[in-house]
């Protein structure tokens, strides 16, 4: 009889072991799975990572995908932890980046993904400005504003500092420029004005900032390209203002006279060192 009890305890033993390994196992399973999941993000998904810093956090903000196939993530970036981040931790946690694009598919290994919840208005401060600077219209769009009020605001402050310029009040002129590019960033005639004012103020490494700003908004803009080269002598760098004379000699051949005279006169400094 005790034979028999001490076979039947000893065979629920070995069952419970089987069960117990095939759980393990399971799990490992499952975890590998996890491991070797590919991770396609989506606006709202909010991923972590381990890392020699601790746990980096990346909540996507939204995400753009391109006709090639691939896609780019908008992402807002927290400062690592040492603990894993829970999506309540992360409501007290410090943002490091407010945003970033990223190839989407830089997350598809190594990333885990602990929630999902809709951005905050807080949270796409940074996407907006990025939008404001690189896609204006987009920019209008997801904001919901009205374009026409927003030009016509700049326009308000566009005339103002003309009228301070003409004042002589070139500091304050300055202002209202910056005010009418903050506005509506794709305003290159302030742009332009605001870097003409910092040369009448003898500023001219801010000019050619200004300058080459307007050439990324508007790259046929003669009077910024050639301001440029002018810039650019005034600094010192003879070789880079040869080299704005010479390219817009033939860019603009309406205006070839002129820029073959300081073209002359650059090459003309570079010969007396």
């Amino acid at each position: 009889m005790f034979f028999r009890t001490s076979t039947i305890f000893r065979s629920f033993a070995l069952i419970a072991y089987v069960a117990l390994a095939l759980t393990l196992l399971k799990a490992h399973a499952d975890d590998l799975s996890k491991m070797n999941q590919k991770l396609i993000v989506k606006p709202g998904d909010m991923i972590v990572q381990r890392d020699k810093d601790g746990w980096v956090t990346i909540k996507i903000l939204a995400v753009d995908s391109w006709p090639d196939g691939t896609s780019a993530a908008h992402c807002l970036t927290y400062k690592p932890v040492p603990s894993k981040p829970t999506t309540e931790s992360l409501k007290r946690a410090e943002v490091r980046i407010w945003h970033a694009p990223i190839d989407a598919r830089s997350f598809k290994e190594g990333w885990e993904l602990i929630g999902n919840q809709t951005p905050t208005k807080d949270e796409l401060v940074g996407f907006i400005e990025y939008l404001k600077l690189t896609d204006f219209p987009r920019y209008i769009d997801f904001t919901g504003q009205d374009s026409k009020d927003i030009v016509a605001k700049a326009n308000e402050h566009y005339k103002r500092a003309y009228y301070l310029g003409d004042q002589g009040k070139r500091v304050e002129a300055i202002a209202e420029y910056s005010k009418a590019v903050d506005l509506f960033p794709l305003f290159y005639e302030a742009i332009d004005n605001r870097a003409f004012t910092y040369m009448e103020l003898g500023k001219i490494r801010e000019a050619l900032s200004d300058f080459e700003l307007s050439l990324r908004v508007n790259p046929n803009g003669m009077a910024a390209f050639f301001s440029r080269g002018e810039c650019l002598m005034k600094l010192g760098d003879l070789a880079a203002a040869e080299a704005v004379f010479l390219e817009g000699r033939g860019k603009f051949p309406e205006h070839r006279a002129m820029f073959e005279k300081f073209l002359n006169h650059v090459r003309a400094l570079r010969k007396k060192g």
